[in-house]
Parts: structure tokens; sequence; C-alpha cells
């Protein structure tokens, strides 16, 4: 029922759900009604004391008429409309229905409402059909209302935000979640979510994680295995919390299937490995073998040549008229993904393993990013195994003289006369100078364990590393060089001479030696560092890094570990001096060194509360020594060299190189 109602004769209620922030803005709201009137009216109920009530929806506006006759700009005896409901029956949902929708309604009052129907016996889903929000929505609120009580108690008194709460809320444990605040709180980063997130669930694994996958949900939970949902992720994330228990699932499953693969295939093993790739030094402890490959069949040819074709059709679809997401460019996607499977199959059937030497020979099997096992698309043994027929030396042609009848010196001297030729031979085919080129560095880097001449002195050695134990491995970079590693196109080492290897090289296609060149190349460079110390300096891959333009920034970020947490202390408030100048090098220079090493590496990586520009800069800093920054000076010593004469040397390019291995001094780029 609608009546007019004196507002000194209106009353707040206690049941009004509002309980934070109910002076927010009270100014502008009491300006507004005195502008236009009040436009909603107040919801009441009536009091024992005749023609008085109780305010259950509308408190602020309640108060912001109290403020207008307070300050005589409206009679003390003002009449507003009122909505009266005979009795409180459903009040606390109409002051939540009605505050629900307005601005500045503190996170932690609505929790506890929502969670106040919960109590009573409504359902989520009623309560979301109520107010015109989602089942999920409800859940979350509900979740933040279960929250330990110093970190609900934090949000209700607006010292952290929502965002902080729901990163709380990823674990219902309350007992970590006190643990973790009371740690935090006394942490310079410990307002940041992904902090608290990680903190909170250090010790478990995404169920993304191709370990999760490969066990699977049902077989992890029928273990025993706990789980917890992140309500507040884009999708409801799951993280699975018992790492032991998830290792030895997928450990015992992965040794089932190496066994059963070595038995099917008659191997002498299959080593599992439960990673997403094998490490480089696992296969170096072995010898990797390279059975050689049949000729394909007609039939089979022509499959390859018809899903080549339609492959490359499908790839120039999606490169010019299929917009990504769309089901034809996911069909498309689907389709290619098959043709490659097919043609992965066919060219798999190609090997030719002698069944005396299977029983010496073994794998690997892992796992790949989706969970699936993969089995590593090459073969080793723990012994050298030689091809049938490669140590025979061909007999002598007849009709020719053997080389043990010509005196030493003539052997020499003849076998000088045939390199100019071949050598000139070489020098004016500059295709087959690049394809023997590749090819030497490769069956080099393929054959490095075994001793093959091949009477040429080029060299591709791969560099050493200064600390032995040190890799890098798992970096980004260290990842990628291990997938072109894997992709590279062993087909041609299967042949049982240096000769048919070379042929079946030459046979690789155009995209296929290059991989081969620009992989035995990159093994070659030796670590260097732009310091002006030391013999770790060269100008000229700083040059190249710059050639290549290598945003360094996109690789490698400092972290505790990798930088900040061992270099003193000067330099990681020098740093913070780079990105947000004083006033950031003054908010920590009283910190203590493991605190400042841990604030730097969050500010780093994206993770500290600071201003837009602030965090743009920390993104992309980095330690000068890690840029591609260094110019080489002019060399400070002619050297000779027969294929420069003085007038091309004019310019003095050419000098004498320094003797740590350097063309001289260098300067920073700008």
């Amino acid at each position: 029922m609608i009546q007019s109602v004196k507002v000194k004769n209106l009353s707040l209620s206690k049941d009004n759900v509002r309980k934070s922030n109910r002076d927010a803005d009270l100014d502008s709201l009491a300006d507004n009604i005195a502008a236009h009137g009040l436009l909603q009216n107040l919801v009441v109920t009536p009091l024992k004391k005749a023609g008085h009530f109780t305010v259950k929806a509308g408190g602020r506006r309640l108060r912001a008429l109290q403020r207008l006759i307070d300050s005589g700009r409206l009679a003390g005896d003002h009449e507003v409309q009122v909505l009266v409901l005979e009795d409180d029956a459903g009040s606390a949902e109409a002051s939540l229905a009605e505050n629900f929708h307005r601005v500045a309604m503190n996170p932690a009052d609505e929790c506890s409402a929502f969670k106040h129907f919960l109590d009573k016996g409504a359902s989520a889903e009623d309560v979301a059909k109520r107010f015109g929000v989602t089942t999920r929505f409800v859940e979350q609120r509900v979740r933040l209302a279960e929250l330990a009580p110093l970190v609900f108690a934090a949000l209700a008194a607006g010292e952290i935000t929502l965002g902080v709460a729901q990163a709380y809320a990823v674990t219902p444990d309350v007992d970590r979640q006190a643990r973790v605040f009371e740690s935090m709180s006394r942490s310079y980063y410990g307002d940041n979510p992904d902090n608290i997130r990680r903190a909170l669930l250090n010790g478990t694994v995404k169920a993304t994680d191709a370990k999760a996958r490969f066990v699977g949900r049902e077989a992890y939970v029928g273990a025993g295995g706990r789980i917890e949902r992140d309500l507040f992720g884009e999708d409801v994330d799951e993280s699975w919390i018992d790492v032991e228990l998830i290792e030895q699932l997928a450990a015992q499953k992965l040794e089932a299937a190496a066994e059963a693969l070595a038995a099917e295939q008659k191997l002498a093993f299959v080593t599992p490995v439960l990673a997403t790739h094998v490490p480089y030094d696992t296969e170096c402890q072995l010898h990797e073998y390279h059975p050689p490959l049949r000729e394909l069949s007609g039939d089979e040819q022509e499959r390859v040549d018809s899903l080549s074709d339609e492959g490359d059709a499908l790839i120039r679809e999606l490169e010019t008229e299929l917009e990504d997401g769309t089901p034809e460019a996911e069909a498309a996607s689907a389709r290619l993904a098959d043709i490659e499977r097919e043609l992965d199959t066919i060219e798999a059937s190609r090997t030719m393993v002698d069944d005396a030497i299977k029983d010496q020979l073994g794998t690997f099997i892992y796992l790949a990013p989706d969970g699936s096992p993969r089995v590593h698309s090459r073969m080793f043994s723990e012994r050298a195994i030689r091809q049938a027929g490669e140590d025979a030396e061909p007999e002598a042609p007849s009709g020719k003289v053997a080389a043990s009848r010509l005196s030493a010196t003539l052997v020499d001297e003849l076998a000088t006369q045939r390199r100019q030729i071949l050598a000139a031979h070489v020098a004016s085919d500059a295709g087959f100078a690049l394809d023997l080129t590749i090819f030497l560095m490769a069956h080099r880097t393929v054959f490095a364990s075994s001793y093959v001449r091949d009477h040429a002195t080029l060299q591709a050695a791969a560099a050493s590393f200064p600390i032995v134990s040190f890799r890098d491995e798992g970096s980004a970079a260290s990842n990628v060089l291990t997938e072109q590693r894997q992709a590279l196109d062993v087909s041609w080492a299967g042949g049982n001479t240096l000769s048919s290897r070379f042929d079946a090289f030459r046979q690789l296609d155009e995209q296929a030696r290059a991989d081969w060149l620009a992989h035995v190349m990159a093994q070659t460079l030796e670590p260097t560092l732009n310091v002006d110390d030391g013999g770790r300096r060269n100008g000229f891959h700083d040059h190249l890094g710059r050639l290549l333009d290598i945003d360094v920034a996109q690789w490698w970020r400092p972290d505790a570990q990798n930088f900040f947490g061992r270099v003193k202390k000067d330099v990681m408030l020098e740093a913070l001096d780079e990105i947000g100048g004083p006033v950031l090098r003054g908010r920590y220079k009283d910190a203590k060194k493991g605190d400042l090493a841990n604030a730097c590496a969050a500010l780093c990586s994206g993770q500290g509360i600071v201003e837009a520009e602030v965090r743009e800069k920390a993104l992309s800093w980095l330690p000068d020594e890690m840029r591609f920054g260094a110019i080489e000076k002019p060399e400070s010593f002619r050297s000779y060299s027969a294929f420069l004469s003085d007038e091309d040397d004019s310019d003095g390019g050419a000098g004498e190189i320094a003797p740590d291995g350097d063309a001289g001094d260098f300067e920073q780029a700008a």
C-alpha cells in the first residue's frame, strides 16, 4: 500500500543490509532529491507507535532527506510517499534487491546477504533467479562470505579489494587463508592477487596440466585425490592438490604404456619420461640409430602427393580466406591435423629395422601438451650399432693401379692435384657448395659420437657451456631449441655409406636443408655477454642480435633466482630508479635484501601495484648486460689478408684481432 508519511516519523531498520558506505556520496543524492524530488518510494513496515514506520529499503534516501531538513532546504514536516509492507517477511530481501543494483554497496555486505538466504534454505539457483544474476555469481559471493574471519573483516573494512578477496577464495581452507593473509600483510607485494593465489596453491597442479590430463579426473578422484575450484577464473578452474598422487598415477600409467610398447615392438627398452619433451642430455647418454628407409610404393607415393596437395590448399585457405575461430576454419585445421598424422604414419612405415638388431634398440615415450602419450620419433641403443657392410672397403676397380704401388710422395702430389680439380668445380657451383656445407655440418652433428672420415676440414662443433651443470633447461629459448632439434628431418642418415647419405640429403626439400643449416649454425655460438671484463664480450654477437631484432624481454625476465637475489642492493635500487624514478626507489630503500629482490622480481613480472606507465617500463626492463647493445669499434691493428689489397682496406676495416678474441673495445648502442 502506498501512503504519504512525514520524514520525521521514519527511522532506519536494523534489517537494512547496507552496513558500510552508508554516507558515501550522500550530498550528491541530497542535491538530486532537492532538484527532482524523491523518484523512488521508500519501503517501510509499521511500528507499534501509530503513524511511525521503519525503513527497510531506502536508507540512504532517508538520510539524504533528513540532511535536507536539517539544513533547512526542506520543511520540518515534509512528507514522502512510501510503500508499506504489512509485516517483516521479505523485508531483508527487499533491502538486498534494492541495494544490489545500486552503486557502492560494500561487497562484504552483499556476500553476507546472499549467504543469509542460502542459510535459510534457499538454493543458489533460486536466489539467482530472484535477483536476476547467474548462479555462479551467487556461489562466488557466498564463497567470499565464507572467507577466514580476518580476511572477510579486511574486505568489510575496505583494507583489501574485492580482487584480493577473490584471490583468497581460491581455496576453501580458511586456516591456509589466514596463514597466507598474515604473511602477505607484512610483504611489499602482499596485495597482488597473483602472488596470493600462488602462495595458496603452492604445490598444486592445474587440471589443464599434461600430467593431470594424462591421469584423468576420474582416476585421480577415484584414488582419493582432492580438487579445489577457483570460482573467480574465466572458467571454473580446478587445482589438484595431491601432487604426489598425480606423479604416482602418471608414472604408473606411463610405465605400463612403455612396457606394452616394448613388448609389441620387441624393443630392448622403452624409457618413460614424465615430461612434455625428452631432455637433450638424456638422449646424449645413448647412441642414436638411423635405420635405412625403404622406397614408397606407387600407391603410397600417390597418396602422399594427394595429401600434400590437399594440405597446401587448406593452408592457403586458412591464410587468405577463412577467419580464425569460424567453424570453417576449425574444420580446416582439424583436417590439416589429420593429414599430418597420416603423412607421419606413412613416413614411419618406411623404416626398415633388421630383426637381428631390434633387441638392441629402444626409444622414449613422453607426454604431449594435451596429455596424450607420444612415442619419440627416433631410435637409440646403448652401444653403437654398425650398419651391415659399413666398414667394408670397396674392391679396387680392375685396370686401376693400387695406391700401394705408388710412392708416398706421388700419392700426396696426385691427391693434391685431384683436390684442386674437385675444389674448382665445387667453387663454381654455389648451390652444390651450399648443400655440401650444410651436409658436412649436419653429418658431424648427427654422428658426433662416431668417427666417419669425410676428408674435409669444415667444423661446426657445438659450443661448450661455461658451467657444465647449468644448461638453462626449461626456459622459453631452450624449449624452442629442443623442439627445433626434434623436428629435423634425419631420413637421410639411414644410408650405410657417406655417399649414399649425401645423395639422400640432397633429396631433402629446401626447407629441410635450411633447417639443418640453422640448427648446426646455432649450436656453434658460444656464450657471450655485454660486459666490460673477462672473455665473454663479443660485439659481433650484439650486432647479430640487433639484426635479428631480438626482444630479450619477451624471452627472459629477471627474478630473484636468476638476477636480483644475486646482485648487490645498490643494483636493485638502480633498477627501481630506472623503472619508476626516485619515488619508487625511495619506497624500497630501507627494505631488506631478500624482500627487495622479491619486490623487484614481482615488479618486473607485471605483478606490482603501480601506475600503468611504471608497469610498462618494468615489463620491458633489462639489465644492460642482457641487451644486445654493444657496438664494435674499428679494429686497432691491421691484419693481412690475401683477398684484400691496400686499396680494398683503405677504410681501415681490417685489423688484427685483439688477444681476448673480441674485435677491439666496444661502446653501447644508443
